[in-house]
């Protein structure tokens, strides 16, 4: 299974020029056993410090205004490993906060059902959100979350180094040509090129899928997405000999890359680092945009709601309705933590700040990721057919064909 951008976080250590990341948040001793019984709900959170005290704030703003008290708890541990132990032991949480790729994968599991179907008490028209938000809160008819932000990757560059960012593929190789030299540790490009989530957007770039949600087909190997595969590999040249997330990222903080692809989580990091930070959209191949994947961050409903009551479901879901609808709190996570917005409102004032902002529209050139439970096989054999590529032993194409056919029988 596909591991989000905050587990990669967590498995950074640290560098010279990004000596500490954010740690999670801390809610006190509390093991998710002790959640507070006095609640109308309980929810885990397993969040980045800074956002996930803003998140609290927020909590207790709402149980002002509404007298609800909705529970606030760490997991202990790897979130989905807690609710996979939690939530048959009756245990676990009435609701979490997490991407939206988990909802195929918990939708239909129902020995025990681990999701909650809040179609019926939710009262807002889910127009309020973003198409591709209002998308990925639903599986099979169901309603299992509300969505308040969303995610991806795109371009940074250091404008000391770049005068003007480029719009195709083909300039940013130009630039890159001039401050690639390895001999003196010095690079093109800061990318984690075997990391399935962060390279989506060129394998998709000709109109190819990863995988076919609508008609449940791998497609990986097809002749588009092995052609953007192609493209992809021209960017390999350029990059740090190790291609794990950290040794990549700490090449661009340090300065010796004009660019890095990575996601709006690491802006306040690198605006710590890199005195002209810039943002744009992923340059264009051959005329064709980057289809990037994008993770919908979501308040989960938990199947523990049924067991918890009238008085949890209605806490719960008027949370959702009043945190993911709430301008000051979709504003603060943009401008604080870089989270993109989906309440349309808000996507329409256009008045988000310049790194946000081209985040927002790749975003919109994005694709969500599947949230069927079979995308759950796809990324394992995905990242290791990149990873014969990168390091030279496999053919880009038959490294496809090679993860397609492993991927099917797996299926």
């Amino acid at each position: 299974m596909y591991k989000n951008r905050r587990n990669l976080l967590k498995a950074i250590g640290g560098s010279s020029a990004l000596a500490a990341f954010a740690g999670c948040v801390s809610l006190g001793d509390d093991s998710p056993e002790d959640i507070d019984e006095e609640a109308d709900a309980t929810m885990w959170i397993d969040m980045e410090e800074a956002e996930g005290e803003d998140f609290m704030s927020m909590a207790d703003e709402f149980e002002a205004e509404t007298d609800l008290e909705v529970a606030l708890e760490e997991p202990g541990g790897e979130l989905d490993e807690q609710l996979d132990t939690a939530i048959p032991a009756g245990d676990g949480p009435d609701g979490w906060v997490w991407a939206h790729d988990w909802v195929g994968r918990f939708a239909v599991r129902d020995e025990p059902a681990f999701l909650y179907d809040a179609s019926d008490d939710i009262d807002l028209d889910l127009d309020v959100y973003t198409e591709p938000a209002q998308e990925a809160v639903q599986f099979d008819g169901g309603l299992y979350g509300l969505p308040f932000a969303s995610e991806t990757v795109s371009l940074f560059y250091n404008e000391d180094m770049v005068d003007e960012p480029p719009e195709t593929l083909d300039e940013m190789i130009d630039i890159m040509d001039e401050f690639h030299d390895p001999e003196a540790g010095e690079y093109g490009l800061s990318y984690p090129v075997t990391d399935p989530y962060f390279v989506s957007g060129f394998l998709q770039a000709y109109g190819g899928n990863i995988f076919d949600e609508e008609n449940l087909e791998v497609t990986l190997d097809s002749d588009e997405v092995k052609q953007g595969l192609g493209q992809l590999e021209r960017l390999f040249d350029y990059v740090p000999a190790d291609p794990g997330y950290e040794s990549q990222i700490v090449a661009f903080a340090d300065g010796l890359a004009p660019f890095a692809i990575n996601g709006p989580w690491e802006i306040g990091n690198l605006d710590d680092e890199i005195d002209n930070l810039g943002v744009t959209t992923l340059p264009t191949i051959e005329g064709n945009h980057p289809r990037n994947y994008t993770g919908i961050q979501m308040i989960y409903f938990s199947a523990m709601l049924e067991e918890s009551g009238d008085d949890a479901v209605d806490a719960l879901t008027e949370f959702a309705e009043w945190y993911t609808t709430n301008e000051e709190a979709v504003t603060n996570n943009a401008d604080r933590h870089g989270l993109i917005p989906v309440l349309q409102d808000v996507v329409d004032g256009n008045d988000l700040d310049g790194p946000v902002q081209a985040f927002a529209e790749q975003v919109d050139r994005g694709t969500p990721m599947p949230t069927h439970p079979d995308m759950d096989n796809v990324w394992d054999p995905l990242e290791e057919a990149l990873t014969r590529v990168f390091n030279g032993d496999q053919d880009g194409d038959d490294a496809l064909d090679q993860a397609a056919e492993e991927i099917r029988d797996s299926l």
